[in-house]
C-alpha cells in the first residue's frame, strides 16, 4: 500500500504539491476553505474553531501517514491589519493538529521569522519576527516541532500561474507587465532568495517519503540573493522588454513597506532527501523561462 498524504491548503504551494504527490504516492487528500466535499477533499474554514474541528475529523477518518501544512493566509499586509485572525489560522491550527498528529506533520514556514536586518539566515540563527506573519508562523513552528514534526522554511516562492480572480505572485506581476511593455516601480532595498515552485514541490515530496533524510528544521531557498528591482529587471530582460521600464524606489515608499529589508535564507543541502547527488534549486533565469513557456494571456493583476 502506498504512502497516504493529506495536504492542508490549496494555494500556490498546496495546489502544485498535490499534483506532484498524486504522481508519486498512493493516496493524496486535501483540506481547504473552498471546494465541494468528496472522498478526497474536506472543505473547512481553517481560521475558525469549527473549521479546525472539521480538519481534525477528516484526519481521523483518513489516517494519513503525513500531513503537510501549506495553508494561508499569506498576505503579509492583510495580516498586519488582522493579527488575531492570522494567529488563529496559523498558530491555532498548528497547535490543534500537533496535539494528535505531531510526528506526522510537515509545516511550510517562512523567512519572515527573522527580523530582516541581516541576509542569508540559517536554522542556527535565532528567529526574531518583525511582523505579524513571522510571529504567527514562528508560533506554529514551535507547536509542530514540540510535537515531533518537521518544519521547512521557504523564501519567496515563484512559478506557475494563478487562476483568474486570484491574487498573483510577484513573478507573475513582473512577467505580465514586461510582456505588455508596461512600466513597473519596485524596491531596490528589499532583498530575497526566490525559489521556484518546482523545487519546493520536489523537496516537500521527498520529505513525505518514509525515512526521508533531513533535519527537523531546514531552509529552502533559491541559489542567489537579489533585490526585487534586480528580479524585475531579469523578467523584463527575458521577455525582450527594455529594462529601463523598471524604476527603483525605496521599500518604505512602496506596497512592500511591511516586508523585512532582507527576506533571504541560505539553502540547506537536500541532495540526500531528494536522492539526487548535487541537487540544487534552479536559478532565477531558469525559473522565469519556465514560467514564460507556460504563460497565459496578460491581464490586470495585483502582487503578492
Amino acid at each position: 500500500m502506498g504512502q497516504h498524504v493529506t495536504v492542508v491548503g490549496r494555494g500556490l504551494i498546496g495546489s502544485a504539491l498535490v499534483g506532484r504527490l498524486r504522481r508519486d504516492f498512493g493516496v493524496v487528500r486535501t483540506v481547504a476553505r473552498s471546494g465541494a466535499r468528496t472522498d478526497e477533499h474536506e472543505p473547512c474554514d481553517l481560521g475558525t474553531r469549527h473549521g479546525r474541528d472539521g480538519l481534525l475529523g477528516a484526519l481521523r477518518r483518513w489516517g494519513p501517514d503525513r500531513v503537510v501544512l501549506t495553508h494561508g493566509p499569506s498576505d503579509v499586509t492583510w495580516m498586519e491589519r488582522h493579527p488575531e485572525e492570522a494567529a488563529e489560522a496559523h498558530a491555532g491550527l498548528a497547535r490543534a493538529v500537533a496535539a494528535e498528529f505531531g510526528p506526522r506533520l510537515l509545516l511550510v514556514s517562512t523567512d519572515n521569522v527573522y527580523p530582516g536586518t541581516e541576509p542569508l539566515r540559517t536554522p542556527a540563527d535565532r528567529p526574531r519576527p518583525a511582523n505579524v506573519y513571522g510571529r504567527v508562523k514562528l508560533a506554529a513552528e514551535q507547536a509542530v516541532r514540540d510535537a515531533g514534526g518537521r518544519v521547512v522554511r521557504v523564501s519567496l516562492v515563484y512559478g506557475g500561474w494563478s487562476p483568474p480572480g486570484q491574487r498573483v505572485t510577484f513573478a507573475e506581476r513582473c512577467l505580465l507587465a514586461a510582456r505588455a511593455r508596461q512600466p513597473l516601480t519596485v524596491p531596490e532595498d528589499q532583498w530575497f532568495t526566490p525559489v521556484h515552485l518546482d523545487d519546493v514541490t520536489t523537496v516537500l515530496t521527498a520529505l513525505c517519503r518514509p525515512g526521508a533524510e533531513a533535519p527537523a528544521l531546514t531552509h529552502l531557498s533559491g541559489p542567489r540573493q537579489l533585490s526585487r528591482y534586480e528580479f524585475a529587471r531579469a523578467a523584463y530582460r527575458l521577455t525582450g522588454a527594455g529594462e529601463h521600464l523598471v524604476t527603483p524606489c525605496p521599500r518604505a515608499d512602496s506596497e512592500w513597506a511591511s516586508r523585512p529589508r532582507y527576506s533571504s535564507l541560505r539553502c540547506d543541502d537536500f541532495a540526500a532527501a531528494t536522492g539526487t547527488p548535487g541537487w540544487q534549486p534552479a536559478g532565477v533565469g531558469t525559473g522565469l523561462r519556465a514560467m514564460l513557456a507556460a504563460a497565459p494571456a496578460p491581464s490586470g493583476v495585483t502582487a503578492r
